[in-house]
């Protein structure tokens, strides 16, 4: 762990921040063009779309949001958003609920970075390994796209896409550093810097460092031990991204190094520190605008994504004790992308596309130590490769004025179980100005991962190559609407079914025990209701605004109602901008209690009420050329106990505790 007493130096200077009077811009164009940014997404259909226009169901949040409320990383962003819920899990990693279902490596939700998918983690297709706790200080704005997603994105666009949309070289012009530390001894740095040249070369750099101890969770027994011990949460982590730009060539990348405990691990053991996770990813895209017409151009890319683990787990409660295992594997896709856009007219737009890539996971590495000595030990999963290809095409037209359509379809193959194809449709018709309906139909398919094809040598559970994709089938409906100026409001209703879900399953041979087993054996019925609802002040209150959303759903597996997913879940929020400098923001969040699985005779987990708050002051000493920012936030001010469900287990009878209040500072300094 790295120590300072930096937040220390960062809080002194609070008192010496003096209050500012006006900004470069007028208030009025400021808000307005922080308006605009908040009302258009890309992501639902890879083209610039209106909010109150597209058929899918979109929330967009933007820097200036993140900003307000004080986000330390992405999931502080997420746990607002509608549908969407964070939990704690054994690995130390969040697990991402979205609109009723849950999985413990979060495969579902599509995580993408300027429209570059994210999940070539292979042995479980999860972003949220090293994406979880992304910094916030270099996003422009993330869209969140609810609903399948495979008509356009192909695997894995299951039940959600996540866009993380980072700053240009246009956004920053200058340079920019923040500090920023809290409790659990957390530290973040962050320095970028963009430029536009006259020779339209472009060129913007993002370099972030975090490094935290963590919650120390309590846990009053484990599958060990009986005496009360702490959950590793420490973290460290540095990542570096690239934009280069020339006309119409781009070259772009991440590369991440995260570092981190295991919290309770795969075994449930408190493991002292000794056990690790380390995880190294990048990614390296170079693509090209081709415009042949104002209404017509091509965009090309080839891409190359590494992932690499090394990962130390504890088996002290399975073997004997000061027994570890280790393994080690590098993830590896390369591929390309073409993707023809036509406009007909002003009212009607098209998109084709193919894409080609190659998968491999391998130079695999398993040991075993007992106490000092080390040794080889059978490989807990295979070599692998696979091979596939996509075609897709979207038609997006509006017949007429008030009347928006999305036809969508993609075929993906793939090299090891065939072939799926996956069609969209959606419809947005303004019945009545300023009120729009919207329904929507579209499949998707999560491709089995290659820890679900090829685990082996597993006491406990094998892989399956004979695995086919989990596919899903959702229908919406909703009506968003503006009753008077600055007033949003939406509902929406869902209902997903999910066919084919690729879950551990007891195999059963007379007269022996045997391992479980991945298959395609489960069934997914979930609905549910989503309502939003948010107000814009204007006159002396301009900036200030009040926001609520809430879901209620239920989710069926063989009969029972899912387990650890609450009934409903309630946002509320309210933002105060007391001048041009100084704003508050609120945040309440209210979760009803969660159920268990139908074999777990524990008491269900309690809901909760979590409050948090904070301040933000925007260029405090009023300069042109070097403004200053800095914010404080108190996160679960009333030190509200809660806890999120652990998993059914014999060894460990309790749940996750979750952080108490804690405390979080930054400054911000733009050239």
């Amino acid at each position: 762990m790295i120590k300072s007493s930096y937040l220390i130096s960062l809080l002194s200077i609070f008192p010496l921040l003096a209050v500012a009077a006006s900004e470069d811009r007028s208030l009025d164009d400021e808000l307005a063009w922080l308006r605009a940014e908040a009302m258009y997404t890309t992501t639902a259909s890879k083209m610039k779309e209106s909010l109150d226009k597209t058929t899918a169901t979109v929330t967009t949040i933007t820097q200036q949001q993140i900003s307000e409320m004080g986000a330390r990383n992405l999931l502080d962003v997420l746990k607002l958003v509608p549908g969407f819920g964070i939990t704690q899990t054994v690995y130390g990693v969040r697990q991402i609920e979205v609109r009723g279902v849950t999985t413990l490596f979060s495969e579902k939700v599509l995580f993408m970075l300027n429209g570059h998918p994210l999940d070539h983690y292979l042995i479980s297709a999860t972003g949220t390994f090293v994406y979880d706790d992304l910094p916030v200080g270099s996003i422009k704005r993330i869209e969140i796209v609810r609903g399948p997603g495979s008509a356009l994105y192909g695997a894995n666009a299951f039940l959600a896409v996540v866009n993380i949309i980072t700053q240009n070289a246009k956004d920053l012009n200058g340079f920019h550093a923040s500090a920023a530390g809290g409790s659990f001894g957390t530290q973040q740095y962050r320095a970028s810097w963009g430029k536009q040249f006259d020779n339209s070369f472009e060129a913007a750099f993002h370099f972030n460092f975090m490094d935290t101890k963590g919650f120390r969770a309590p846990l009053y027994t484990d599958s060990s031990r009986s005496t009360l011990g702490k959950s590793q949460l420490n973290e460290g982590r540095y990542d570096f991204e690239w934009q280069l730009s020339y006309k119409d060539f781009k070259f772009e990348g991440r590369y991440i190094d995260k570092k981190q405990g295991t919290f309770f691990g795969i075994t449930e053991v408190l493991s002292d520190n000794q056990a690790k996770q380390d995880y190294e990813n990048y990614f390296l895209k170079l693509s090209h605008h081709w415009s042949f017409a104002d209404n017509f151009s091509v965009d090309t890319q080839v891409f190359h994504d590494s992932a690499a683990e090394n990962v130390k787990w504890d088996l002290s409660a399975v073997v004997m004790p000061n027994t570890y295992i280790s393994t080690a594997a590098q993830n590896r896709r390369t591929g390309g992308e073409i993707q023809a856009n036509y406009t007909f007219s002003d009212t009607q737009s098209f998109i084709a596309g193919f894409s080609y890539a190659k998968e491999k996971r391998g130079d695999l590495k398993d040991q075993l130590s007992l106490g000092s000595v080390i040794s080889p030990t059978a490989h807990t999963s295979a070599e692998k490769k696979r091979s596939r290809w996509g075609v897709y095409v979207q038609d997006i037209w509006d017949p007429f004025k008030n009347l928006h359509l999305t036809l969508g379809l993609r075929y993906d193959d793939y090299s090891d179980f065939g072939g799926t194809l996956n069609p969209r449709v959606g419809l947005n018709w303004e019945f009545v100005k300023d009120y729009s309906l919207k329904f929507s139909y579209g499949t998707a398919y999560r491709a089995p991962s290659f820890g679900e094809l090829t685990l082996k040598n597993n006491a406990s559970l094998l892989g399956n190559s004979s695995l086919t994709p989990e596919l899903v089938k959702t229908l919406e409906g909703g009506i968003i609407a503006h009753p008077v100026s600055g007033l949003t409001t939406q509902a929406t209703y869902y209902y997903t079914d999910i066919k084919k879900v690729i879950a551990p399953t007891t195999v059963v041979v007379i007269g022996t025990t045997s391992p479980q087993q991945y298959e395609n054996s489960g069934h997914i019925a979930a609905q549910g209701v989503e309502g939003e609802i948010r107000y814009d002040f204007t006159g002396n209150l301009k900036g200030s605004y009040l926001s609520a959303n809430s879901v209620w759903q239920r989710g069926i597996q063989s009969g029972n109602q899912l387990a650890d997913v609450p009934r409903y879940r309630t946002n509320l929020m309210a933002n105060w901008a007391m001048d041009e400098t100084w704003s508050s923001f609120a945040h309440v969040l209210v979760k009803s209690r969660t159920l268990r699985n139908i074999s777990d005779t524990r008491p269900s987990v309690a809901g909760y009420t979590v409050v948090d708050l904070g301040i933000l002051g925007k260029n405090v000493f009023n300069q042109k050329t070097q403004k200053v920012d800095v914010g404080f936030n108190v996160y679960n001010l009333f030190d509200k106990r809660y806890y999120a469900p652990s998993l059914q287990s014999i060894g460990f009878a309790g749940d996750f505790q979750m952080p108490g209040i804690a405390f979080f500072g930054h400054i911000d300094v733009h050239f």
